[in-house]
């Protein structure tokens, strides 16, 4: 059993932030002390929000702890996220001079939209038009609500896209995408697959999860075109091909390495390397090869034996 090690959260006030001269030092990618903030709307019970720091907390100590990180967690009242919205494009622009109110309020992904739809989101900060660096997650009381299992997991997941952020160091735009790679199968392939992992590994949890959780996710070659690859699949309509044959194929890519190589020789070379340097370096092999084999061999084979490579308990 896993003991975690829960920190003192700090208390967030509203007040002004107040500038200073002197220039803060970049420690991007870097693990950090500092653990992450907490805003809610009014009608988030703290109940909620304590479960949300609860995961939190499980995901920074298996993966580290990185930041600047703020945690908003919105309800069902859309009154209630309106708040919040002004709130959030408040501390924007306290930590930010360079934000544009008006951009803020009308960005797309509001938290009125997360109040009527639900789901989840990470927002990385990084770019050459900003003076603050930073993560930015958004959790919502449905699809999924906190009182699903899968909530948890979600939450791992979010998480896990920070740890993946944060080894790119890069303010230029395609830098970044060039790393994680603009489509799905690999950025969400990953962060899916080890918060389904993370998860399996909790106490309580039943020892089938994780091979029921991954059986699901490969209804989805049911709608992988003939000759189709992941690598090729977009955010979207079909965006739900790539992010479960995405976690089958990190699966697959950590069965012929080793998790280590995955979590951790991978990410740590990303940023020198670049994601096709890393790619070969950590798992011996380019990731046409790995796609090629993964699509034509491994898709092909029995469940039973597409599941054996799977950990165990």
């Amino acid at each position: 059993m896993r003991k975690i090690a829960f920190a003192l959260f700090v208390v967030v006030c509203f007040t002004p932030l107040f500038g200073t001269t002197k220039e803060t030092p970049d420690t991007w990618g870097k693990p950090t002390r500092t653990k992450a903030e907490f805003y809610a709307a009014d009608d988030v019970p703290q109940s909620h929000i304590d479960l949300t720091k609860y995961w939190y907390e499980v995901a920074s100590n298996e993966w580290g702890n990185f930041g600047p990180l703020e945690f908003w967690i919105v309800g069902s009242d859309v009154e209630a996220a309106k708040r919040l919205d002004n709130r959030y494009c408040k501390i924007r622009k306290q930590k930010d001079n360079r934000s544009n109110a008006d951009n803020c309020r009308n960005r797309s992904h509001n938290f009125e939209r997360y109040a009527k739809e639900g789901n989840a989101g990470l927002n990385t900060q990084r770019n050459e038009h900003s003076d603050w660096s930073g993560f930015i997650v958004t959790m919502a009381s449905k699809n999924p609500g906190p009182q699903e299992d899968d909530y948890k997991s979600v939450t791992l997941h979010e998480y896990f896209h920070v740890y993946q952020h944060a080894h790119i160091f890069s303010k230029n735009r395609e830098e970044r995408e060039s790393r994680t790679q603009r489509n799905p199968w690999w950025i969400e392939g990953g962060a899916e697959y080890m918060a389904q992992l993370l998860y399996s590994r909790q106490p309580d949890v039943r020892d089938d999860y994780l091979k029921d959780k991954m059986k699901q996710k490969l209804r989805a070659m049911n709608d992988l075109e003939d000759g189709e690859s992941i690598r090729d699949i977009p955010y979207g309509r079909r965006g739900h091909i790539a992010y479960s044959l995405g976690a089958w194929f990190v699966a697959f890519v950590i069965d012929k390495s080793s998790e280590e190589a995955f979590t951790r020789g991978f990410f740590k070379d990303l940023n020198r390397l670049g994601f096709e340097g890393s790619f070969k370096k950590n798992f011996d092999g380019t990731s046409q090869e790995f796609l090629r084999e993964f699509h034509e061999e491994f898709l092909k084979k029995p469940e039973s034996e597409k599941l054996e490579i799977l950990p165990v308990g």
